[in-house]
């Protein structure tokens, strides 16, 4: 039974990466080039990858170090005030730039398009990164979205100058395409474990389509762990010379899609920070994505009760 077991944290998790304003639309449809549609907003939020993360961490009582800068402007008062309310410590304010925010558009077929304004998450500096706290052994968590600029060639670095005993945990999304080669090269001979969904996975095995034998050569050529996401189909996991491990999904009626890649990040970060296997932190990675696409927004988030309530209606 997965969420009566123990989650108490055996190894430290630093989140880094991005809190931002999420403003939410429905609409039939997106509009072609030109068009002007009707929409209905939905909600304003906190969310960011790395918040989204955080929180989700944070309600199954697995406190992570909160690397995620608060901004100096009005959007960074409502990042602090929701990390507030998550009971995470702010630890880091930039001097310069306010939080990023998007705009979200959730179509009738569920499927959602966003439209980002960077923020302070593009602008790392050597002052800011040194003000992470750096225990032993860690996990760490971060997003693709912050490897493209220019101005996060800090944090690129930070990351490969990682301690070995650190483990890397990459959720690349889509800007996988856009992530300097040379540094993924450099990323991936640190042994991360890497999370993908399904365009993902064809990004970053070079194929027109996702295809799970070859993510299993992927992960024996390069020796580290995939864990590929595949929504309705639960999930695999690619471990080296290992044929991969399908992880059932949880069928939910889904009100959206927002925030699922990131709560099943966070519940695997979960399980590993209390020392479980990789096949059972994804078990309770594809738990948490399933209540979050079934509540609407990126808030969606369980607590380690609802978690419980949940794994008894499905037993």
């Amino acid at each position: 039974m997965i969420a009566q077991q123990s989650l108490r944290t055996k190894r430290p998790v630093i989140v880094i990466g991005a809190a931002f304003g999420d403003v939410m639309l429905g609409l039939d449809q997106l509009p072609q080039s030109g068009g002007d549609v009707v929409a209905e907003e939905l909600g304003r939020h906190i969310g960011g990858c790395a918040f989204n993360v955080a929180r989700a961490l944070a309600r199954l009582g697995v406190t992570p170090i909160n690397a995620i800068p608060v901004g100096n402007g009005s959007w960074g008062q409502h990042v602090e005030a929701a990390m507030v309310r998550e009971k995470l410590p702010r630890l880091l304010r930039h001097p310069t730039h306010d939080n990023g925010w998007c705009l979200a558009m959730v179509e009738a077929s569920k499927e959602r398009t966003f439209i980002t304004i960077d923020g302070c998450e593009q602008h790392w500096t050597n002052a800011l990164l040194a003000q992470i706290p750096m225990p032993e052994k860690a996990l760490v968590y971060v997003s693709g979205y912050e490897l493209v600029s220019q101005q996060s060639e800090p944090l690129r670095q930070w990351l490969l100058n990682l301690p070995d005993d650190y483990t890397l945990f990459v959720d690349f999304g889509p800007r996988l395409a856009d992530i300097n080669p040379e540094f993924v090269k450099g990323l991936l001979a640190k042994k991360p474990i890497l999370t993908l969904n399904r365009d993902e996975l064809a990004l970053l095995t070079k194929q027109p389509t996702s295809n799970i034998d070859d993510a299993a050569a992927f992960a024996t050529h390069h020796q580290l762990m995939l864990i590929c996401r595949f929504d309705k189909d639960g999930a695999q996991i690619c471990q080296p010379d290992t044929p991969p491990q399908v992880i059932p999904a949880f069928k939910v009626e889904v009100a959206d899609t927002i925030a699922a890649g990131d709560s099943h990040c966070a519940g695997v970060l979960a399980g590993l920070a209390a020392d479980w296997t990789l096949e059972t932190a994804t078990t309770l990675g594809n738990m948490v994505a399933a209540i979050v696409v079934s509540r609407p927004g990126s808030d969606g988030a369980p607590t380690l009760e609802e978690l419980q309530q949940f794994q008894d209606k499905h037993n």
